[in-house]
């Protein structure tokens, strides 16, 4: 080999080098922070695969140890039509998290929404039964089950079916009746490996009559023998609701379930709300105007706000730790603000800064005080 031609070689050595070093920084990094306590994670689009540089999946090899597929998994995106399947972003995803010996989450197996309308249809359009929809369930499973085994050491079964404590009104609960999750359940236990866990994931959690209906339906499940192995409490929180009491009342009412807690989608939502509120919950369809008041932070974070973050993030961390017996993951919903799913929900466009590294993949105060936290607590 000619010189010339490893000098382009050196030098792109070199590059991922400094960033390695750049990635992991000076304090260590998060998962060597909250090692034996829980894993801490982050969602992975797999649009990063084609990321130039591929900076953003050396910032998640370096910080983190639990991997989620943002959006690869759901019905839609992974099985577009009947005939047709969309395996490469999910593949990748999970090659990811093996080669990186990440605890891997599979998200999500059964959700009202990006779930395509052909999965409730027959050919003409018309609702179809109970039992076909069941057969369309099993044979999801099924299919996620050969491809992918225990390489994906947790599914998430069923996301937001409640709403308020009640059960939402959607195509799966017409058509298949109140027993939904139930069926889901059974399902999942009986086409999964016995080593992969099952869990149910909900938003509003620090809502007590969204908690209440949780615990219900999980008691429920065990009373009849089926098995759910974790809880999943989505951290879409803002600046100050819900208070850490809120937030400690739900960990502690599910930990008499017995079963562990995943903190599974955190971020904190810095920009103001609009006068027509929402209920912070995904509702995927909700998209407002633009108002450039509700935008404040285009150019970055003044530092006062930047110390508010880190404050709530050492806050919510706190409290964490104090419960790290009863939590098995954290996961971030992203792993930096750059692609942060609230920049574009749900008014398009805006400047949102919920994460702990910015835009640049730098760490934020609000990493350090985390970090430092960490630190204090060993």
């Amino acid at each position: 080999m000619r010189m010339q031609e490893t000098k382009p070689m050196l030098i792109s050595a070199l590059i991922l080098w400094i960033l390695a070093i750049a990635v992991q920084g000076e304090e260590g990094t998060l998962k060597e922070a909250f090692d034996g306590r829980f894993y801490i994670g982050s969602a992975l689009n797999d649009r990063l695969f084609q990321e130039k540089g591929g900076a953003t999946l050396k910032l998640m090899e370096a910080q983190f140890n639990s991997v989620t597929a943002e959006n690869a998994m759901k019905w839609g995106p992974f099985q577009p039509r009947p005939d047709r399947y969309n395996h490469q972003p999910a593949d990748g995803i999970v090659d990811f998290g093996t080669q990186n010996n990440m605890y891997v989450t599979g998200h999500v197996l059964f959700w009202h929404n990006q779930t395509p309308d052909w999965v409730f249809e027959d050919d003409e359009g018309k609702p179809i039964s109970r039992e076909q929809l069941l057969d369309r369930m099993r044979e999801r499973v099924r299919h996620m089950a050969q491809r992918y085994g225990n390489r994906i050491n947790v599914w998430e079964v069923v996301n937001e079916a409640y709403v308020n404590g009640e059960l939402l009104d959607t195509k799966w609960t017409r058509i298949i009746g109140d027993d939904f999750i139930e069926q889901a359940f059974r399902i999942a236990q009986e086409e999964l490996p016995e080593d992969v866990e099952l869990m149910y994931n909900d938003n509003g959690m620090m809502n007590p009559h969204q908690l209440a209906a949780v615990i219900a339906m999980i008691e429920d499940l065990q009373a009849k023998g089926i098995r759910i192995d974790g809880v999943g409490i989505q951290g879409h929180l803002w600046m100050s609701r819900p208070t850490i009491d809120e937030i400690e009342t739900t960990i502690l009412a599910l930990a008499e379930t017995g079963l562990p807690i995943h903190i599974t989608e955190l971020d904190i939502d810095l920009l103001p709300r609009h006068a027509q509120v929402w209920d912070g919950r995904a509702d995927v369809q909700l998209k407002l105007q633009q108002d450039p008041t509700l935008n404040p932070y285009r150019d970055g974070l003044p530092d006062a706000v930047q110390d508010e973050l880190a404050k709530r993030y050492a806050d919510v961390f706190a409290l964490f730790l104090k419960h790290h017996d009863k939590i098995k993951r954290v996961t971030f919903w992203g792993p930096h603000d750059g692609i942060s799913w609230l920049d574009n929900w749900p008014i398009r466009g805006r400047t949102n800064h919920p994460l702990l590294f910015d835009r640049a993949l730098k760490p934020k105060p609000a990493f350090h005080a985390v970090m430092q936290l960490a630190k204090d607590a060993e």
